[in-house]
């Protein structure tokens, strides 16, 4: 039950895949499932198989094939550069700090700050031994000290909550500190809420206090100021995949609040540089897609390659990072076909069969296995041992047997999962959420990704990630919260095995409103424990990290409001088609 997902009915506005196409599709799916039921390698009888109705990927790959990127000539380069160098010396000359606070904040929305790396870390460095002595925030108002709280801490600066307490008294402000209309000083508060870790309550407070007058102040508000509100109270920023956030801040809000327009050209035009490498990326992942041949060879499972490369984006996207960002969505695209096994297509007795080779890893497979089966494991097989390989070859660790390790044990949660449905056990709840954190596949991506974002891989730091660390269970509670909360139903109709918001219903009684809401504040304390983790005396690199943390945001989004994956609606792929296809104006 990881990564569900299903093309949506009707065809994006860009890239579709013709009707009379996937019409075609349809009829050999329909063909070839029914083949497959006559000719089962499991003997004579012919094994009762589900059907999810997956429907065909809506994307055209023979567009996707011809991607080619953004060519940057050397004038296009010239004033890349040029406007690079005007930003840096705009945050260089800023000399208040709560002035500096304000356009690193910017800078990060509008997807430029990773150009600045250092000259940003010295800035808040510099700013967080400022804030250490209370006597020299005493003044700031509540809006600027909120954003000097929220900036310091998700850079991994150490900050006290206690800084916002001249600000927040119970359930309401400081008298003189924050009047009702103070809708910047409110916003700064809520996005501020949500960088909390366990045991902070006065943030707790604050988010409640600062979301209820939010809501009351907004049919007074300006447009842009509305805007910008029903934005933030729809997903913190906290939760939101940045790349998503940079799109949506230039596009819709930027131009609304008087940005500086140089910052908003660079802005533009370093999106679509970026944009650029993601098609050349998009189109390599295309191309060896087509070669393995796997789509044709499981044919009842989910095509979903650009929603892949998606998620894989939401979790590191950043250029430097493309060799990663591949990698991540070939797994996830392997995860997908591997879960459909387990969760739909399968029969018992060949998940347990293709759960014992999994746990043995050889290069051939055991012959009693389906040929569909063998064909999903030579391809997992040969994928990650490429990634180990090529680890090897950099770093100088094997990490062959941690990634083996990792697919038995998805494959193990899938087959518990399996179990549960065909025996008719419902688990608790305790039961289904730790079997629920390797299922959601969150520690296999995670996984993949750490040697290739770690510079210093060894036998500690092997050691440390292989034993499932909590900002990796924190980030894949995250996940499996987020996919509960969106496939609920269409599980429920398909007669899946129950997710933890029926499993709580059960549990306690309680109706499905009362449940969500349950599982809602529980995803709320997994977050807590994702931000405390990823910024507070991290064990990781800050790429890594970054990449944990970014996993539930994607996370967040894709589920948000419906399922990304298994019925996206047309926001979701107007995302997809404005990161990746359609640049910026």
């Amino acid at each position: 039950m990881s990564l569900k997902a299903m093309a949506p009915s009707s065809a994006p506005a860009v890239c579709p895949a013709s009707a009379a196409t996937r019409r075609s599709r349809q009829h050999k799916l329909k063909l070839w499932c029914s083949s497959a039921a006559e000719t089962t390698p499991m003997g004579p009888w012919q094994p009762q198989r589900r059907s999810a109705n997956y429907q065909p990927s809506s994307w055209d790959y023979d567009a996707l094939l011809a991607l080619k990127g953004v060519s940057r000539d050397l004038v296009c380069q010239f004033s890349h550069d040029k406007l690079k160098r005007s930003v840096k010396d705009m945050l260089l000359n800023k000399s208040e700090s709560s002035c500096k606070v304000k356009l690193i904040d910017t800078m990060q929305r509008l997807g430029i700050s990773y150009h600045f790396d250092e000259e940003i870390c010295s800035i808040l460095s510099s700013i967080s031994m400022e804030t250490a002595n209370v006597r020299h925030v005493n003044d700031d108002d509540v809006a600027s000290m909120a954003l000097k709280f929220r900036v310091l801490r998700e850079n991994g600066f150490s900050t006290d909550p206690g800084l916002l307490k001249h600000n927040i008294h119970g359930k309401n402000c400081s008298k003189g500190t924050l009047q009702r209309d103070d809708v910047n000083g409110f916003l700064s508060l809520y996005e501020a809420s949500y960088l909390a870790f366990r045991g902070e309550e006065m943030l707790d407070v604050a988010r409640t206090f600062s979301t209820n007058v939010l809501r009351d102040l907004m049919p007074s508000m300006p447009p842009h100021t509305r805007n910008g509100v029903a934005h933030a109270l729809d997903l913190p920023l906290q939760w939101r995949a940045p790349r998503l956030e940079t799109r949506w801040f230039i596009d819709h809000y930027a131009g609304d609040i008087g940005l500086d327009p140089l910052l908003l050209q660079f802005a533009k035009v370093d999106f679509n540089n970026v944009q650029g490498v993601h098609q050349q990326e998009l189109a390599r992942l295309t191309k060896w897609w087509r070669d393995i041949g796997l789509c044709d060879k499981l044919m009842f499972a989910r095509d979903r390659l650009m929603e892949c490369f998606h998620y894989a984006n939401g979790i590191v996207w950043e250029p430097k990072h493309g060799a990663c960002r591949e990698m991540l969505a070939r797994i996830a695209n392997l995860i997908v076909h591997l879960d459909d096994v387990y969760d739909v297509y399968g029969t018992l007795d060949e998940l347990i069969l293709f759960t014992d080779a999994i746990g043995r890893w050889d290069e051939n497979p055991c012959e009693r296995l389906p040929e569909y089966m063998k064909a999903l494991y030579s391809v997992v097989y040969n994928t990650s041992n490429e990634v180990a390989d090529n680890v090897l070859k950099v770093q100088g660790y094997s990490i062959h047997s941690l990634l083996r390790k990792a697919w038995h044990d998805i494959s193990v949660s899938f087959l518990v999962e399996a179990k549960w449905h065909h025996g008719n056990y419902r688990p608790t709840l305790q039961e289904y959420l730790d079997n629920g954190r390797v299922s959601c596949s969150a520690p296999l991506l995670l996984l993949h990704a750490f040697p290739m974002l770690n510079s210093d891989v060894n036998a500690k730091t092997l050691s440390l990630i292989q034993s499932y660390p909590r900002l990796v269970q924190s980030a894949s509670l995250v996940l499996r919260l987020c996919n509960d909360s969106a496939t609920h139903s269409a599980e429920l109709q398909r007669g899946d095995a129950p997710s933890s918001i029926a499993i709580h219903m059960s549990e306690s009684g309680s109706v499905e409103q009362d449940s969500r809401k349950a599982m809602e504040d529980l995803s709320i304390e997994a977050w807590k424990a994702v931000n405390q983790e990823a910024f507070d005396n991290c064990k990781f690199s800050r790429p890594f990290a970054n990449a944990c943390v970014n996993l539930a945001r994607i996370s967040q989004c894709v589920y948000h409001e419906g399922d990304g994956f298994g019925e996206p609606d047309d926001v979701k792929r107007k995302n997809i088609n404005e990161l990746f296809l359609e640049p910026c104006c």
